[in-house]
């Protein structure tokens, strides 16, 4: 059980991508696994000197489909295994070794999707796949913007039984909304995986409003609870995997301070674990470390 507010880490992808990185689809953050082991082993270095309890490994792009698209899907393991080294050496090489590290799980095929080629079995076997390969170096199994009860149930099924935490990211439609992107509402998708629960339960890839708007049916759920935002001004209806987030424009107003303050909603409303998504930069965990300070 989730028993005090946990710091997450902030985005890596988009980090990348701010820093010199590659942001293409296939590309976005996995290039850098074996372009630039540095850059990646630093920004995990940021987010702790920044005060993060938990970073999160750079595998959202590193997907067998995703690879697949530039024609590296032979490469699945070794880029797993070095994104999951990067993360334990950046930890171990801090003064903070208490530091925890999650997987980043994401959609199989695409980001915010609900429709699939895969079968349950097929996408619960492929998350089974990517865990066992990250298993020797994370403490978390954490699924992240999953935008379907359909997606929810296969990662719960791949993580269940393996003697880590499990942590599910379920991501909303933008402004406000309590609907996942994939159309259902929050409150179903938390009754749908009611006898799969687990260790926690998060909201991320959305705006901050639906994450407040979002408060109720989470503290309703019963699981422990949390959320990192992203800093994009909206997800469009209309998504283009293959456009990749250059399709996206970035809130020049959401510094550290205005996120802190969102932020301090959340934990107020009862939200136990909280970070940053897409354009959340060390900065903004930073100051979040300051404001789960004052409340501690």
């Amino acid at each position: 059980m989730v028993k005090k507010v946990i710091l997450l880490d902030g985005g890596m992808g988009q980090e990348i991508v701010n820093r010199g990185g590659k942001g293409g689809y296939g590309e976005w953050a996995a290039a850098a696994l074996h372009e630039d082991p540095d850059l990646v082993r630093q920004i995990h270095a940021d987010y702790i000197e920044a005060g993060a309890d938990v970073i999160t490994t750079n595998t959202y792009g590193t997907t067998r489909a995703r690879l697949r698209h530039v024609g590296i899907e032979d490469r699945l393991g070794e880029l797993l295994s070095a994104a999951g080294q990067l993360a334990c050496e950046a930890r171990d090489h801090s003064a903070r070794r208490d530091v925890r590290i999650a997987t980043s799980l994401p959609p199989l095929e695409a980001s915010y999707a609900s429709e699939f080629t895969l079968s349950f079995a097929q996408t619960a076997g492929e998350f089974a796949e990517l865990m066992d390969l990250l298993d020797p170096y994370v403490d978390i199994f954490l699924g992240e913007t999953l935008s379907t009860i359909f997606e929810a149930k296969a990662f719960l099924e791949a993580a269940a039984g393996r003697g880590k935490s499990i942590w599910l990211g379920l991501t909303l439609q933008d402004h406000g909304s309590t609907h996942l992107r994939g159309g259902a509402q929050l409150s179903d998708a938390i009754t749908s995986i009611s006898e799969q629960s687990p260790d926690a339960l998060l909201i991320n890839c959305c705006t901050p409003d639906s994450i407040a708007s979002a408060l109720p049916d989470l503290r309703a759920g019963g699981i422990p609870f949390g959320a990192y935002a992203n800093g994009f001004v909206e997800i469009p209806d209309v998504w283009d995997e293959l456009g990749g987030v250059a399709q996206l424009a970035t809130r020049t107003d959401l510094t550290p301070e205005v996120y802190a303050e969102e932020a301090r909603k959340w934990i107020a409303g009862g939200a136990s674990i909280v970070g940053g998504c897409c354009e959340v930069g060390p900065a903004h965990i930073a100051r979040l470390r300051q404001l789960i300070d004052e409340f501690d």
